[in-house]
């Protein structure tokens, strides 16, 4: 802790002194400091002049702000991380800029995280870098912000490491490099200054093809980092498409002593590079000459003729790129390309671009399985899924289709046939045809639907065959997309004892689940009314890591509510009766005698037989006797409740979905994440909710009848008026445009809502009534721990926040039986 405020280190230099030193000529001890955007003063007679934008400072007078890093407790002001965390930084960092300034490759191989580390944290310890870091949350005070920023600290390193690195050189050219208040310099052919990208405090994205990445080390020495696809083809890329596999916080394997270290820039190449310095600075920029504060007396280049000399030499490439296989003294081996995936690129998950024009009525190239025209015509690229690869639909129906052939439903063979024959081979491929659809190097961002108007919702909840179709199915019909999370396990992402393919006897019972739970669900994935998504964390350890540390301090001293404990017990004692059926018959038998000694052995006989009928009934139980063998006996049994609160919001702000749940712990936590001010929820669509409310919604427990009136156009005037709903509350901002919007809304609910209770009647096809509690808070339901998250992710569109949850639940206060038909 730090003393009073008087005594605390005030003057935060966002840029080091150590570092502002090596822009000084050996002749003088003072910057030229140049203001673009100087103070104005009005004078007595209404005349405003303008204040001197230039002025020769020392060090300790350029680059900095007043309690820029500090944090405020009451009275005192806390100066730890201006001392701790930078002074640290601040010194690795040196001695690692010394070292990549000098060309000894054995420092540069020992300096080479620091040096990345020290680069990356430069970007953001800047005003202008903790403006963009602020931006991207809803509410961040000082305290806070401080943390955040320690957080994402190294978020660029991985992508830097992986480009093209060189060090270009100013010792033959009379001008040298200048320096920013924004020394990390972010260059795209495609943005000028102008652009929306650049606005402030923005810069483009890193991981967009044509990004380049500038930060002179001295007044002689600048690194510039290049994207590996864009400086091989530069005049082909495109320069605002991301990179392959572009994300963060990824664990790499590269060579230390790549760096290209050849060019002796000219007075222009340096003028040039110091013109995209000054446009993209805050507000200060200095130099060890004046005039070198003017590059653009010099030049008459536009911005994409400026960025021609970022471009590495061709002839030096050949370092960059490539294949790598490393072997273990163990016997083990990875493999890693120039992109940080590390298993080869599955082909047949590739598509080919479509040639031609394509046709309104035409399938749509993202492969949703929907017309062009009603799905990424109208679109821009930010809000269209990957067209280049096989969608998540297209994975899902090929799973469905690989699943039938393995289990042999393509050759008419009946359901009891497959419980009959069902073995751990059959385990075994199923789950390795799933990670060969799904590997880990899967840019599953890329693959989810964008925030693009579309009514969508992701359900959280309980993913089980018996519960699925009472809420989560059945809510298609009032919303038009629902994501769900697929509960089949990747088995490259676990312990060969807890794999399904290298343990496959323990999965017998949890995989036929899955399956009767994916076979159900495959008219509702194949007509786009359900998105079955795996789960994201198999394919970002960064994030698989956050979110657990993030669940286990969220969930200490969590308590389970009672109408949740009614369905697990329910799930739990069918599991177990289910269990209890699936053994041997002289098991059973031997029970029988010894928990009812007093029956027969007719009787018992009487029991087996009956026990075996309700196997041959239930879907759900294998019919063999030796599942619970003495070599391997035990049987995984899963209760998922998925996607949890931190990926639900993550989800949903990533594909710009409310989210829908029937389970009462998952709603405590939204609820409890509702946006406030000055510590109070406020409600401007309360008259909505309210209504939205009092009605009695009809669902169905029989999935095959719920696809068949959706099919139908059944409650179609509903599903429009929630699709108003939700693009309504996203856009409206006055006062008067609500209450006018809420008037129009109600009047149209309780409209579709009379012509759904007579398009559907209850009692036909065993329909039932259930509530949705609606909340729609203002500022929506957020948590900074999930901004930092889609912060990280790498994606560049996505919510602010979630705008709606909806709870769902039975019309009475009891727990319907909810048995798998």
């Amino acid at each position: 802790m730090g003393d009073k405020v008087n005594s605390a280190a005030r003057n935060n230099h966002y840029v080091p002194q150590w570092y502002q030193r090596g822009f000084l000529s050996s002749s003088s001890n003072n910057l030229h400091y140049l203001d673009l955007c100087p103070d104005t003063k009005t004078l007595p007679n209404g005349r405003v002049i303008t204040m001197n934008d230039r002025k020769s400072l020392p060090t300790s007078q350029c680059f900095y702000e007043e309690d820029l890093y500090s944090t405020f407790f009451g009275q005192y002001i806390n100066d730890e991380i201006e001392n701790k965390l930078f002074g640290e930084l601040d010194d690795t960092g040196s001695r690692a800029i010394r070292a990549f300034i000098n060309e000894d490759m054995s420092d540069w191989h020992n300096h080479f995280t620091n040096f990345f580390m020290y680069v990356d944290a430069q970007k953001i310890r800047t005003p202008k870098g903790l403006n963009w870091i602020r931006d991207h949350y809803l509410e961040l005070d000082q305290n806070r912000l401080m943390m955040e920023m320690q957080a994402i600290r190294t978020i660029h390193c991985t992508t830097w490491t992986e480009g093209v690195r060189e060090i270009v050189s100013a010792k033959n050219s009379q001008i040298k490099f200048i320096i920013s208040d924004h020394p990390v310099t972010i260059y795209n052919v495609a943005c000028p200054p102008e652009s929306d990208l650049c606005s402030y405090p923005n810069d483009p994205a890193i991981t967009l093809k044509g990004s380049q990445t500038i930060f002179p080390l001295d007044m002689d020495h600048c690194l510039i980092l290049t994207n590996y696809e864009y400086a091989k083809n530069p005049k082909t890329e495109d320069p605002l498409e991301k990179r392959t596999n572009a994300r963060n916080f990824r664990n790499s394997l590269v060579r230390t002593d790549t760096f290209i270290r050849t060019r002796l820039l000219n007075e222009v190449e340096v003028q040039s590079i110091n013109l995209i310095i000054k446009a993209r600075a805050r507000r200060y920029i200095a130099s060890s000459q004046k005039e070198w504060l003017y590059p653009e007396k010099h030049l008459q280049l536009n911005w994409s003729e400026i960025g021609q000399v970022l471009l590495p030499p061709e002839e030096e490439l050949w370092h960059y790129g490539g294949e790598t296989y490393v072997g273990y003294e163990d016997g083990s081996s990875s493999y890693h390309d120039a992109f940080g995936r590390t298993t080869p690129e599955n082909t047949y998950l590739n598509k080919p671009k479509r040639k031609g024009k394509i046709g309104a009525n035409d399938s749509c190239i993202c492969g949703s399985g929907k017309k062009w025209k009603k799905c990424c015509r109208d679109k821009t690229d930010a809000e269209r899924p990957a067209s280049n690869v096989r969608s998540i639909r297209e994975r899902n129906l090929a799973f469905c289709r690989g699943i039938e052939k393995i289990l042999g439903l393509t050759d008419y063979k009946t359901w009891e046939d497959v419980r009959r024959e069902f073995n751990v081979e059959h385990v075994k491929q199923i789950h390795e045809h799933f990670s060969f659809l799904w590997p880990a190097d899967t840019d599953l961002i890329s693959l989810l639907p964008k925030p693009d108007n579309t009514h969508r919702a992701v359900y959280t909840g309980i993913i089980d065959p018996r519960t699925i179709t009472e809420f989560a199915v059945s809510s298609t019909l009032y919303f038009d997309e629902i994501l769900i999370q697929n509960p089949f396990m990747n088995p490259k992402g676990v312990k060969p004892d807890d794999s399904p393919t290298e343990s496959p006897h323990q999965f017998l019972q949890q995989t036929l689940k899955n399956v009767v739970l994916i076979l159900t669900l495959e008219p509702y994935i194949a007509t786009g009314y359900i998105n079955f998504i795996p789960d994201p964390l198999f394919f970002d350890e960064h994030l698989r890591s956050e979110m657990m540390n993030m669940a286990k301090e969220r969930t200490k001293g969590m308590k389970i509510e009672d109408k949740d404990k009614v369905i697990m017990e329910w799930l739990h004692n069918d599991d177990f009766k289910r269990a209890h059926n699936m053994l041997p018959r002289s098991s059973q038998r031997a029970l029988y005698k010894e928990a009812m000694p007093e029956l027969s052995d007719v009787k018992i006989e009487e029991l087996l037989t009956y026990t075996e009928n309700e196997k041959k009934r239930d879907p759900l139980t294998l019919l063999q006797d030796d599942i619970f063998s003495p070599e391997d006996g035990r049987q995984l049994i899963i209760m998922s409740l998925s996607p949890n609160f931190e990926m639900s919001l993550y989800i949903a702000q990533l594909t710009g979905a409310f989210i829908i749940t029937d389970n009462q712990i998952r709603w405590k936590e939204l609820m409890g994440a509702q946006h406030t001010e000055y510590g109070m929820v406020t409600y401007d669509w309360s008259e909505l909710t309210t209504c939205i409310g009092q009605f009695n919604y009809i669902l169905n427990n029989h999935s095959d009848v719920v696809f068949q009136q959706r099919q139908a156009g059944k409650l179609g005037e509903i599903r429009k008026v929630f699709r108003d709903i939700y693009s309504v509350i996203q856009s409206q901002t006055s006062s008067e445009i609500i209450d006018a919007a809420k008037e129009r809304l109600i009047q149209q609910l309780s409209k579709a809502y009379e012509k759904s209770t007579a398009e559907l009647k209850v009692g036909d096809n065993d329909d039932y009534f259930g509530t949705f509690t609606c909340v729609i808070p203002k500022g929506g339901i957020a948590d900074n721990n999930i901004q930092r998250l889609l912060l990280s992710s790498g994606s560049e569109n996505y919510l602010n926040n979630v705008p709606m949850i909806i709870f769902m639940e039975h019309i009475h206060s009891d727990v319907k039986n909810t048995k798998s038909k």
